[in-house]
């Protein structure tokens, strides 16, 4: 819950899926790449977005008081800033609220690599375990329920707190991820679209 929204110069492990896009010539690709170079600003917000960020910190206390909570690592070469939800002892906690009516989508219990290689969760996690250098990460995941969404105060149920880990991918990394974020790097260092 780090609240710098200035998002430019810099690529967070939540832009992953845009750091390896094939299509660049999105919209939404587009904009992302505009709000890179300060030349556009994403002011979107909802509801549960704000839940989130207010039930974080909770979720993580209830799971254990002693979690380090929004510690950052950068890497300037690949200008990477990578922001953690909590961090203790080398495993990374990484919250995730849903609505609890509608159940966690997450592709974890799939064999199929290629589906699992495509889930944003799994590839924020690989990026997060990179910047680290950690192999250890899990998906803390909590379903909020309807007053939940509007009540910040109420107690977390620590039976709705599911944990999911994540195996690190470093051929995934090293093939996929950097090569496209290196790429990224040179067109944001020079201020310009990559071609």
């Amino acid at each position: 819950m780090i609240h710098n929204p200035d998002r430019s110069g810099w690529f967070g492990a939540s832009d992953t899926n845009f750091v390896i896009a094939k299509n660049r010539n999105t919209k939404s690709w587009q904009n992302w790449w505009l709000e890179k170079l300060d030349l556009h600003k994403n002011e979107f917000s909802s509801k549960a977005m704000a839940a989130g960020s207010a039930w974080e910190h909770k979720i993580l206390d209830a799971v254990d008081p002693a979690i380090r909570k929004d510690h950052q690592i950068t890497i300037e070469k690949y200008r990477l800033r990578v922001n953690y939800d909590g961090d203790k002892d080398g495993v990374i906690y990484e919250v995730k609220t849903y609505d609890f009516n509608k159940g966690f989508k997450y592709a974890d219990k799939t064999k199929d690599l290629k589906r699992l290689r495509n889930d944003p969760y799994w590839r924020q996690s690989q990026v997060e375990m990179y910047a680290m250098k950690t192999t250890k990460l899990y998906i803390v995941a909590y379903g909020l329920i309807p007053e939940e969404y509007d009540n910040y105060f109420l107690p977390v149920d620590d039976k709705r707190i599911k944990f999911y880990r994540v195996e690190y991918d470093k051929q995934w990394i090293q093939n996929k991820y950097l090569p496209n974020l290196k790429d990224l790097c040179r067109a944001l260092r020079k201020g310009r679209f990559p071609t």
